[in-house]
């Protein structure tokens, strides 16, 4: 089972993509196909408007070839509290999952492309350490220092 609408903290959502958007000084103007950023606000939006933790074929239209250059800090703090708000669903993970999605959209702007994600926080965090240990250092002191 998937996050609840009411479980989902939207305000944090989308205050941290809010961090990690240039701006249109930067971008000209947002062209939300174009950008992970804006795909990824466009998600949330839609789910905050329609009551809903998902978005159709939501995986599947996210911009991969955005090839911006973000800071690196926002999207690792970004990436922990989403993860803090994953249900670790396990073998009931949905790919279409907005936590999922929005994941996804941080991890292109990390790492050049998503991750193998189990529907498990502790699984996932283990695995990126073993593929980027600096950044998975930096996203797990972040996750553990929201526990606190």
């Amino acid at each position: 089972m998937g996050i609840l609408n009411s479980e989902l903290n939207y305000d944090l959502v989308l205050t941290d993509l809010g961090k990690c958007c240039m701006g249109e000084d930067v971008c000209g103007s947002c062209t939300e196909t174009q950008c992970i950023v804006g795909y990824a606000k466009s998600c949330i939006t839609k789910c905050f408007k329609e009551g809903i933790t998902y978005i159709e074929d939501g995986m599947e239209h996210i911009p991969f070839t955005d090839f911006k250059v973000f800071n690196v800090e926002n999207f690792e703090s970004g990436i922990a509290h989403i993860l803090r708000q994953c249900r670790s669903c396990k073998e009931n993970h949905f790919e279409n999952c907005i936590i999922n999605i929005i994941r996804s959209c941080y991890e292109i702007g990390l790492f050049g492309e998503t991750q193998n994600y189990e529907g498990s926080a502790f699984r996932y965090l283990n695995q990126i350490h073993n593929s980027h240990p600096e950044t998975a250092a930096a996203i797990i002191e972040l996750f553990h220092a929201l526990q606190e």
